[in-house]
Order: structure tokens, then C-alpha cells, then sequence
């Protein structure tokens, strides 16, 4: 789906939760689009060629912090720091 993926427009972010090379949230936050497209990975994280392809296609990787999340626990604390920066 990601090669399938239009390129992002001028007004959307699109990050990608992960540790290499990564932004930390507060660098991140400071750059809202007017939308968000947040890509977490599976347990284990993505492979080294899922993360290009993303970077590709405009995503950005943002950290949440020193600690590796679950893949279910991940997309949570995202969704909760967006909420809690859009506040």
C-alpha cells in the first residue's frame, strides 16, 4: 500500500513512529499539517526497506521517547500526545 501511496500535499504531515533517525515528538508537534497520516509499525518494528519506502513517500520518523512501545501500545500514546498538543 505504500507504493501505492499519492505523494503528501503541502498542508499534510505524515510520520512514521520509529527510532532511527528520528525526531523526537516535541520537534514533530511544532509541525502539524492540517492532516495527520501516522504510520506504526508491527511488533518488532518495521524492516529497514519498509522504513525507506515510507521516508519515500514523504513519511518522517518521530520518536516517542527512549522506550520501545508494543505495536498496540504505539499508536495509543500517539493519538494521546496529538490530544493532548492540539489542546
Amino acid at each position: 500500500w505504500l507504493a501505492a501511496l499519492a505523494p503528501a500535499r503541502a498542508a499534510e504531515s505524515r510520520w512514521l513512529l520509529g527510532w532511527r533517525e528520528a525526531a523526537s515528538w516535541e520537534q514533530a508537534s511544532a509541525r502539524f499539517g492540517a492532516t495527520l497520516t501516522l504510520l506504526s509499525g508491527p511488533e518488532g518494528g518495521l524492516t529497514d526497506n519498509e522504513e525507506d519506502l515510507a521516508r519515500g513517500r514523504g513519511f518522517a520518523a518521530v520518536s516517542l521517547g527512549p522506550r520501545v512501545l508494543r505495536a498496540d501500545t504505539a499508536p495509543l500514546a500517539a493519538l494521546a500526545a496529538i490530544a493532548l498538543s492540539a489542546a
